[in-house]
């Protein structure tokens, strides 16, 4: 009888035991955890899959939130430079690079060389106040994390990215503007420099040569596709993207920011169809969301989730260049309508990816989301709340060369970035990139002799003083 008593206690055990074992394993997402939630499936083709996460150490790495892209008073924007670090500083960011029209970033307490002609432009924004700045004291504080914290109560310190700015500072007829960073001391390009309608290819040329990398700012507002779809589908505009891209490795994306303002509204089709004319020649294209603000209450609207090993200007490049980011926005108008504003919630959020070359399949682990869209070649080939796996053999005759995918929410929209496919034995048709010439090609040469009226000659030396030093706001 007590035989049987210890023998009933221990089976007993050993099944609470057990029940709690697959509790705690189900609580915690692993690769294995991964690779249980789908079942092979059996196709023809056999297929390679580029992966621009494949360096990411899951649960080892941090995500951290950047603003890649924002203004300040020093060129057209409202909130000077000490308020726009300590509101992107109270709304956790991680990382923040200042780029400014034409005004190279420097650190946070030091006053930029800035344009005044530019500030003038947005007088409304500016009324050509005084650029204020942090005290050497406040800087120190934010870059060690003063006041903030991680989960694990260390201090959260914001990363402070110098050295950039939004190129081509005004540009007649619509925007073309471009962001540089990481240049080379000495050799910068784009203080004070006025833009040419349609001229991407200098600025990017100019900022690769100088060691730096670049990314292409709301394209749609140069194409024209805000709220015209079909102009994101005319191939001048798709060979001329095209080419930028494959002529200038330095050059890692472009802005698909889904519908701030409704300037970016269609450009995740303009992206999509670069991706069909770049990815067959070995080019990925990366995307980017960013605020691009020019008022407090817009730093939040778009960023981007930097996977690094650690919060360092090299680790953020790094990531820049490969593509190991996720870019989220609280407007996703394209797909949930104009109305919509996600900032009283979480942006979707991925905290996995899984790659099974063996399987063929794309899996992931995300939150704050309610549909999954997964896209190849500009269609959406599968939608749903749970698709959180793509089986490739499952797909064979939707698929072209590449597959992305998208979450949407509450709080917005996350895209993630292209993963380049290529079946063993089959060859992609390559399609054809035509070179393209516009008007920038023939007036380069005025708006370099703009950007000598415009840049810090003797001429706007003493427009300067006697306009701005003597009589005029001084």
């Amino acid at each position: 009888m007590k035989l049987k008593r210890m023998l009933c206690v221990l089976l007993a055990t050993s099944l609470i035991l057990s029940a709690f074992c697959i509790g705690a394993s189900a609580s915690k997402s692993t690769d294995s955890d991964l690779r249980k939630t789908y079942t092979d499936v059996k196709g023809e083709n056999d297929y390679t899959i580029t992966n621009p996460y494949k360096d990411v150490k899951w649960g080892e790495w941090k995500e951290y939130k950047a603003s890649l892209h924002s203004h300040t008073n020093a060129s057209d924007a409202v909130p000077t430079i000490a308020e726009s670090v300590e509101i992107h500083y109270d709304e956790g960011f991680d990382i923040l690079a200042i780029s400014d029209h034409a005004v190279f970033g420097v650190p946070w307490n030091e006053i930029p060389t800035t344009v005044p002609i530019y500030r003038l432009f947005k007088f409304g924004n500016t009324k050509m106040g005084a650029v204020d700045v942090l005290t050497a004291e406040r800087r120190a504080e934010i870059l060690a994390g003063v006041g903030r914290y991680n989960e694990d109560g260390t201090p959260q310190p914001m990363l402070e990215v110098t050295g950039v700015n939004e190129i081509n500072g005004a540009t007649p007829i619509n925007d073309c503007h471009i962001n540089g960073f990481f240049m080379r001391k000495g050799e910068e390009y784009g203080q004070a420099r006025m833009g040419v309608y349609g001229d991407y290819e200098t600025v990017v040329r100019k900022v690769g040569k100088a060691g730096g990398i670049t990314f292409l700012d709301h394209v749609g507002e140069y194409v024209g596709c805000e709220n015209d779809p079909e102009r994101a589908n005319q191939p001048y505009y798709i060979n001329k993207l095209a080419n930028i891209f494959l002529d200038n490795p330095s050059c890692i994306g472009m802005d698909v920011n889904s519908g701030i303002n409704n300037r970016t509204k269609y450009d995740y089709i303009l992206w999509d169809n670069v991706l069909k004319m770049t990815i067959p020649r070995g080019r990925n294209v990366y995307c980017l969301t960013f605020s691009d603000g020019h008022h407090a209450d817009q730093y939040k609207r778009a960023f981007t989730y930097m996977c690094m090993p650690e919060l360092t200007v090299d680790a953020l490049r790094t990531s820049m260049e490969t593509g190991a980011y996720f870019s989220a926005s609280h407007y996703a108008r394209a797909d949930l309508g104009d109305e919509f504003n996600g900032e009283e919630y979480e942006t979707p959020y991925v905290s996995y990816i899984d790659v099974n070359q063996e399987t063929d399949t794309i899996a992931f682990n995300a939150e704050n989301y309610d549909t999954v869209r997964w896209y190849s070649d500009g269609v959406i080939i599968a939608e749903g709340e749970d698709i959180t796996s793509l089986d490739l053999n499952e797909y064979e005759d939707k698929l072209g060369c590449y597959v992305r995918f998208t979450l949407t929410g509450p709080g917005g929209i996350l895209y993630s970035q292209p993963f380049p496919i290529q079946a063993d034995g089959v060859e992609y048709e390559v399609p054809v990139v035509v070179p393209t010439f516009d008007v920038s090609d023939f007036l380069r040469g005025l708006a370099d002799t703009a950007n000598v009226l415009l840049g810090w000659t003797p001429i706007m030396a003493a427009i300067r003083y006697f306009l701005w030093g003597t009589y005029w706001w001084a």
